[in-house]
């Protein structure tokens, strides 16, 4: 009776002994991780900053694009799958992001961002009413999906158009899009 408590015991602190080795694993972990997204984040200001002391720098001749007022700031999106034959798409997937468009020196760009991460960055050109945005590949984005966008400007708050996903020829992905301005 002795010897099968001590056995029990002794069982009982080789799991513990386990678990703890595993916690203690994750939290060094997640101390990397957070880490390299504190060095992501300063990556992304760097960039940003240096974007800044670009437009500083312009001879009075160059001629820096911008969004029209009744585009330029903040908008709401409204993504809905519509047709796919990737394995991650599902048709009836709904996204729902906050779009800011912005511009500087180097163009006229909209940044995506779900719970106040910036997730993307897209290169804009404005054509009459019509709107197309290529996302911008950097040495950050592992992804090797392309997304392309077109937007038409159905009003002042509210903008409709079509988003598709693709991966080397290997899927495709349709999205309906739906903005509306984001009222200050």
């Amino acid at each position: 009776m002795i010897f099968l408590s001590v056995l029990i015991v002794s069982c009982g602190q080789r799991e513990t002994t386990a678990l703890q080795n595993r916690e203690e694993q994750l939290v060094k972990k997640e101390h990397e991780f957070a880490q390299k997204e504190s060095e992501y984040d300063a990556l992304l200001a760097m960039r940003d900053s240096l974007r800044a002391s670009q437009s500083k720098q312009l001879k009075p001749d160059t001629i820096v694009q911008r969004w029209p007022d009744s585009i330029a700031g903040q908008w709401n999106s409204r993504l809905v799958c519509r047709s796919s034959n990737c394995n991650n798409y599902v048709i009836g997937d709904q996204r729902n992001e906050q779009w800011q468009f912005v511009a500087d020196a180097t163009g006229i760009y909209v940044k995506t961002y779900t719970k106040n991460k910036t997730m993307r960055l897209f290169k804009g050109s404005l054509l009459d009413n019509r709107i197309s945005l290529v996302q911008v590949q950097d040495s950050m984005n592992e992804s090797r999906a392309r997304v392309q966008m077109n937007l038409d400007l159905i009003g002042s708050k509210i903008m409709r158009g079509t988003q598709t996903v693709g991966t080397n020829g290997d899927c495709e992905a349709n999205f309906s899009i739906e903005l509306t301005r984001i009222e200050r």
